[in-house]
């Protein structure tokens, strides 16, 4: 183990518990100094401290989502992180927005993306479906809806974002909208457009779910990345109506 690693041993219960961090460590690349200066700041107003593992779990998580695309075999990448800068996620590049940090820091930044893709040319063609369910009060109201302007959804146009190929991101905060709590989950599909490579269908790819618990006092929790299947889409997708063609 390095150095530092050790000396945080001491802090430990066990050494299972030392050799998370270090797995911890070389899986994100964080040093045991920068997660100690982020649990301090998510456990300042709390008794609790954070072990390295919960600090992991809570800021940074990147997954390979492997799916099939034209008969080519292509992976997903999705990075979920803790928003902690919000010049960083953008912030201040949109009008009238709120870029205080305690207003914005502690959200979830989503970002989905392709490292590599082995199809060319029009194969590569894709696009992003989200859904944003509310849930405020701890359950006396539900709402899901896709997220897309209401002008965009009157046109037939549901897709969050499409190309060659398609890429998304989305940091979503402060949505109470008067209400006292908010269970803020985003179900994110990736998928093939309706178009003469596949007989003018829409169709599933791939999924994932992810978003944050939230009261006046800013944000509780966030929630796992979680993978999603094509019977969530098709639950999701028939609920909002959306299965027919749309066609870019």
């Amino acid at each position: 183990m390095c150095e530092a690693v050790q000396k945080y041993a001491k802090e430990c219960v066990n050494d299972k518990q030392a050799a998370n961090v270090k797995n911890i460590m070389e899986d994100t690349g964080f040093t045991v100094e920068q997660a100690l200066d982020e649990a301090d700041w998510l456990a300042e107003d709390s008794n609790e401290r954070m072990t390295h593992e919960e600090v992991f779990r809570t800021l940074k998580s990147r997954v390979t989502i492997p799916f099939t695309l034209h008969g080519i075999e292509e992976n997903l990448t999705v990075e979920y992180t803790q928003g902690t800068d919000p010049r960083e996620i953008g912030y201040d590049a949109l009008q009238g927005f709120p870029i205080d940090k305690i207003c914005c820091t502690g959200y979830p930044v989503m970002h989905g993306y392709f490292e590599h893709m082995n199809a060319t040319g029009y194969r590569r063609s894709c696009g992003f479906i989200q859904f944003v369910e509310r849930i405020e009060n701890y359950g006396e109201n539900r709402e899901l809806s896709v997220d897309v302007s209401d002008e965009n959804l009157e046109k037939g146009n549901p897709y969050f974002a499409y190309g060659y190929p398609a890429e998304i991101f989305d940091a979503p905060c402060c949505n109470l909208a008067g209400c006292r709590h908010l269970k803020w989950t985003a179900y994110t599909y990736l998928v093939d457009l309706p178009s003469r490579m596949n007989s003018n269908k829409l169709k599933f790819l791939g999924g994932y779910s992810w978003g944050y618990e939230e009261d006046e006092n800013g944000p509780q929790r966030i929630l796992p990345l979680e993978i999603l299947t094509e019977n969530d889409w098709e639950k999701h997708a028939t609920e909002k109506g959306i299965l027919k063609v749309f066609p870019i």
